[in-house]
């Protein structure tokens, strides 16, 4: 992203959930807020009939809809294991690179004792802030903290907040690791070790190495590429499971869960009457630090 101005890969983001809640029956992840969280431009688009109807048909959801599925099934993934966290007595959330996520607006207020902690660029950030000033104040339990992940660590930026370190906290890592450097990713989940306590729990989305895909999902990551180099935000980040699981659990993490597409396609788009599924592109993987 350039400097200021707001992530445009989070505004297209935003423009799927906004389409998935307006035209799909049954969402899979219902955000409501999700049209007026996005740009301009993405809102005319989704103010034309032809749009709509292309963005919504069986072909288009087949193909370049694994971009929807992608994006609503890694919000629906990341929320449903952070309310089993919040069921265990988390009180902490970390929104890490939260975009325009709109949980703020959504469930902040349903969860009075949870703090919400939004980390984020600093122009993404102020960008959201203005779009959010039209439905009132801030909830009381969110606190905004700038972060730029290519200079700063999670470590230094939290140290800067009312974070508590030595309380469990739940943190979501969406859309972000895919535009990053592998290493920077991994410093990341280091940084979150280092400050988090111990049963604290991550949930991230994450990119398979390209050369594990085949057919039309290769040829899926080659347009999404293309796509993201458009916005003037392109991919970088890839991993191989095996060898990204070996370095987390040398970091302290033990692994829960890492969920292929097929997998999220299996537990969130099964005999869907839209034919959206989730890409076997990426991954997401929940982790729990079970050493300090």
């Amino acid at each position: 992203m350039k400097e200021g101005q707001s992530s445009r890969t989070a505004e297209a983001a935003a423009a799927l959930r906004a389409n998935h809640f307006q035209n799909a029956a049954n969402p899979v992840f219902a955000d409501p807020f999700a049209f007026e969280l996005t740009s301009k431009g993405w809102k005319t688009l989704l103010r034309m009939p032809l749009t709509v109807k292309v963005m919504n048909s069986s072909v288009f959801n087949r193909t370049f809809g694994l971009l929807t599925g992608q994006v609503v099934g890694r919000s629906r993934y990341a929320e449903d294991q952070l309310n089993a966290a919040i069921g265990r007595g988390v009180t902490q959330y970390v929104l890490v690179g939260a975009g325009l996520d709109s949980f703020t607006l959504r469930q902040a207020q349903q969860f009075p004792e949870l703090k919400i902690y939004e980390l984020d660029h600093p122009d993404t950030q102020a960008s959201k802030q203005n779009k959010l000033r039209q439905f009132g104040d801030f909830p009381a339990n969110v606190e905004f903290v700038p972060i730029d992940f290519e200079k700063q660590s999670i470590a230094d930026a939290l140290a800067r907040s009312s974070f508590r370190q030595e309380q469990a906290a739940f943190f979501s890592w969406l859309g972000t690791t895919h535009y990053l450097e592998p290493q920077t990713t991994l410093h990341t989940l280091a940084s979150i070790a280092q400050v988090a306590a111990q049963g604290s729990e991550v949930v991230l989305d994450y990119s398979i190495d390209y050369h594990e895909l085949k057919g039309v999902e290769r040829l899926g990551v080659l347009f999404v590429s293309q796509f993201t180099r458009c916005l003037k935000e392109p991919l970088k980040g890839q991993f191989r499971p095996k060898t990204l699981h070996q370095a987390m659990i040398q970091m302290g993490y033990e692994i829960i869960e890492d969920l292929s597409g097929n997998g999220l396609s299996e537990r969130y788009f099964q005999a869907r009457p839209d034919h959206i599924r989730h890409t076997v592109a990426t991954h997401m993987l929940h982790l729990r630090l079970i050493r300090p």
